[in-house]
């Protein structure tokens, strides 16, 4: 059974990263990659991040590749702000701009598309429903457990 669900959540997954691309095709947020998307939607759930707190939710990536995928958000598309600290002038503080934001609900509505598009697909009645729903924020908690370890990670889903 479980192999069984692992596949065809597989293959859910295959079709709905094509729908994805195909969405993307048509977005202007089609040219921000995944680990830019997540550093704009943790700015949005968290406010202002300095780099380090940024690099840290990324541990196999260096702070110096962070550093310059900020900047080109910074400088090339202008999703995010940059100041430097008053009280640390080494510590550069990072902010979701208006344009972020926008560039979010894109996303954001984009991928409510895909859900509802699945949810649909699926054709589960209420009370199968309320099981997934269950289900998922059972998954939810025990991911929040793991996450809350990490320092970094903690600080962002409380």
């Amino acid at each position: 059974m479980e192999n069984n669900l692992a596949k065809a959540i597989s293959e859910l997954s295959l079709r709905m990263r094509l729908i994805k691309s195909m969405q993307e095709e048509k977005s202007s947020s089609s040219s921000l990659t995944d680990r830019e998307i997540l550093l704009l939607e943790l700015l949005d759930k968290a406010g202002t991040m300095t780099v380090s707190q940024i690099a840290a939710l990324h541990p196999n990536v260096s702070e110096s590749t962070i550093s310059t995928t900020i900047t080109r958000l910074w400088r090339d598309r202008k999703v995010v702000s940059k100041t430097i600290s008053p009280e640390n002038q080494r510590v550069t503080n990072v902010e979701l701009t208006e344009k972020g934001k926008k560039e979010l609900e894109v996303y954001a509505a984009h991928q409510s598309f895909r859900y509802k598009a699945l949810l649909k697909a699926m054709q589960i009645s209420d009370s199968e429903g309320q099981m997934l729903f269950e289900i998922m924020s059972r998954a939810v908690k025990v991911f929040d457990s793991h996450l809350s370890k990490d320092k970094a990670a903690g600080e962002i889903i409380k």
